[in-house]
């Protein structure tokens, strides 16, 4: 699978990323058996056939709790660093999750892997979507427009901790006063990716991400969500890159 990030402008190129398996399965819900494998010594070597081959992201998956098609699965932001440490070039963005992850905790995490690998490294704020797993781990589980509104307080406190000394942030979920991270992040700053097709979830895209990517839909309708977005993006002064997310289907029929 791959995922196809289109750029605003038509003189920058179009970027490919692939999927990480860091969980089994690769979180494919399908009765067609698997051929990638969640272990760390197959995925390094993939990252490194993805950069051989000209991609220039890959996207790490976040886990908690097993089942749900992903039995086994590595933590994103350490399994990030490994596949850092693997490649030269490739850049790698670890998926958060706000909740089980705080904004000073990844901040700090994401500015030391920064820092090691050049600015190589990236994050998907990934809002929530199995309730199972929150209440699993104790977290909770807050209605839909909410977990939007959690993630783009998640993603002002990581820019501000991020681009600030003496940061100070009053949000209903995250609160900072004069807080100073050092080091921060290597140039380039991290990008911020989120996904999600909610009205919650575009408006937060044009307010405060970096990318935003669909999971697909046909191509009209993708037209009429990137128009939207670049829209009410507008009118905040964001300009988000748009990514779609393709499959290819290597089979001789449908079925």
């Amino acid at each position: 699978m791959t995922v196809r990030f289109v750029e605003d402008t038509p003189p920058d190129p179009i970027r490919f990323a692939y999927w990480v398996p860091n969980v089994s399965g690769g979180l494919v819900i399908s009765k067609i058996p698997q051929r990638t494998s969640w272990d760390a010594d197959y995925n390094r070597r993939l990252a490194q056939i993805a950069e051989e081959s000209g991609f220039d992201y890959a996207l790490t998956q976040i886990r908690f709790t097993a089942g749900y098609g992903a039995e086994y699965q590595h933590e994103s932001v350490a399994f990030s660093h490994a596949l850092l440490a693997a490649t030269t070039r490739l850049k790698v963005i670890a998926a958060l999750l706000p909740g089980p992850w705080h904004p000073t905790l990844a901040a700090k995490q994401v500015a030391t892997i920064s820092q090691l690998t050049g600015g190589r490294i990236a994050v998907n704020i990934v809002s929530g979507w199995f309730s199972g797993e929150f209440r699993a781990i104790g977290e909770p589980w807050l209605d839909h427009d909410e977990r939007y509104r959690r993630s783009e307080e998640f993603i002002r406190s990581l820019r501000g901790i991020w681009t600030q000394d003496n940061f100070t942030f009053r949000g209903d979920f995250y609160r900072y006063t004069d807080y100073t991270l050092k080091p921060k992040p290597a140039d380039p700053l991290p990008e911020i990716f989120q996904g999600g097709s909610s009205r919650a979830a575009r408006d937060m895209a044009a307010r405060v991400s970096d990318w935003y990517f669909t999971n697909g839909n046909t191509p009209e309708n993708i037209r009429a969500q990137v128009d939207d977005i670049r829209a009410k993006a507008a009118e905040s002064g964001n300009r988000p890159r748009i990514g779609v997310n393709a499959f290819v289907i290597a089979r001789d029929t449908e079925e």
